[in-house]
């Protein structure tokens, strides 16, 4: 596994999940013309966001699979057990980073998107679930349309 190569293309592909998912949220907002959170109240309560968060579970599952597929397009060409392999451990990798990026990003810094512990892992349920099982999946994903494309 290229180490390297695997936490590079984690980092821009996050960034670009996180632009693509505050846009949807903030373009949503501004066309239907719904309010933000109320002062004292969670983000994860604003009628905006909990309009938009099954989008960001949408956005996780396009992008996270292309940022697989651009990992794994590489010029030498690998035997496909090991490339089966080398698979798992991206999705393992990608799916503990995301978990340690996440607790630091929303939990630990304090900004005004900062939530608790409970907010983020309790109130936050079903979806920042489906969101660590798209990015788990993506490498797999991503292994059965190349499996799928091959045959």
């Amino acid at each position: 596994m290229n180490f390297t190569r695997a936490l590079v293309l984690f980092f821009v592909a996050y960034i670009i999940v996180t632009i693509l998912a505050v846009a949807t949220t903030v373009t949503y907002g501004m066309v239907f013309k719904m309010p933000e959170a109320s002062p004292g109240q969670s983000a994860l309560q604003a009628p905006v966001f909990v309009a938009t968060v099954p989008y960001h579970v949408l956005i996780m599952l396009i992008v996270w699979p292309v940022f697989a597929w651009i990992y794994f397009k590489k010029p030498e060409q690998k035997n496909p057990l090991l490339q089966s392999e080398e698979t798992w451990y991206l999705a393992f990798l990608w799916l503990i980073s995301a978990m340690v990026v996440d607790f630091v990003g929303f939990v630990l810094i304090k900004s005004p998107y900062s939530l608790t512990p409970h907010e983020f892992y309790v109130i936050y349920q079903p979806w920042i679930s489906l969101i660590y099982i798209a990015i788990f999946l993506s490498p797999l994903i991503r292994l059965w349309f190349s499996r799928s494309l091959a045959k």
